[in-house]
């Protein structure tokens, strides 16, 4: 029989998730031995902290924002999820398994959003373009300031004798748009393009061979339900989970885009 998890959560979109699991959690007010899960405004990292200390099995971290100077994964002992708007965790091992170990021999991400939720967006989509090239990134030349642009990474899969291009082109919207856009494309033998409105509810991914195009499933489980669920499996388990530390080097990542790079 699984564990039973309690949740402390005040966003609704988390308490109606508790409500679709009646048989592994409920609510809570307590964060001891509970997942708690933590809106991404505002001092997240420090609410993190204190849930840790206060007893809690495991932290979600809904759609983080700015992220502090001083957050370090290594200082969080427990199972940490964070959900992130444009990057769902079933969507990318899905893509990765469509790919059937055909790597990439390039990778665009193409980014649309407000000019206060472009971080976030890029973030993602830095995350969405390392899974598919196999590699970490690393910035060769251009830069995307506050207005938007356009650069250069390169991702160096191991073993790969040749590093995988990476293009990310950055435009910014206006203010009255609701939310941010993303397309990832990873071109090779294989062909994976991966598209979100960051929304919440799936990613759409396609991907193309000699044989034709599919389309993966539409995942009707929303993502909030979905964090639950992996940080209630981690928990029971006392598992590490990568969420946190990829989090934290995206945004490394996306901080030197912000800053002009010289070519070589």
């Amino acid at each position: 029989m699984s564990p039973v998890f309690p949740v402390v959560a005040s966003h609704a979109r988390y308490r109606a998730a508790v409500a679709e699991l009646p048989r592994s959690t409920w609510h809570a007010e307590t964060a001891h031995g509970a997942v708690v899960v933590i809106p991404g405004e505002g001092a997240w990292w420090e609410e993190l902290l204190e849930a840790q200390a206060a007893g809690a099995s495991a932290v979600v971290v809904s759609h983080p924002q700015s992220i502090p100077a001083s957050a370090q994964a290594g200082l969080v002992g427990i199972p940490v999820v964070v959900e992130r708007p444009h990057l769902r965790a079933d969507a990318a091992a899905e893509a990765v398994r469509r790919r059937q170990e055909t790597p990439a021999t390039v990778v665009t991400v193409e980014s649309a959003a407000p000019s206060g939720d472009l971080d976030p967006v890029l973030r993602d989509g830095i995350r969405w373009a390392e899974v598919l090239a196999g590699g970490p990134l690393q910035a060769v030349s251009g830069a995307i300031p506050a207005e938007g642009g356009m650069a250069l990474l390169e991702a160096r899969p191991p073993m790969a004798p040749d590093p995988v291009p990476v293009t990310v082109l950055a435009t910014v919207l206006g203010r009255t748009a609701r939310t941010g856009l993303l397309r990832v494309t990873a071109l090779g033998e294989v062909r994976t393009v991966v598209e979100s409105d960051g929304m919440g509810l799936e990613n759409s991914l396609t991907t193309s061979t000699e044989s034709g195009s599919t389309h993966a499933p539409v995942r009707y489980e929303g993502s909030a339900r979905l964090a639950l669920r992996r940080a209630m499996e981690a928990a029971s388990k006392g598992a590490v989970l990568p969420d946190l530390g990829e989090l934290l080097a995206d945004q490394l990542v996306v901080a030197g885009l912000r800053q002009e790079h010289k070519q070589g």
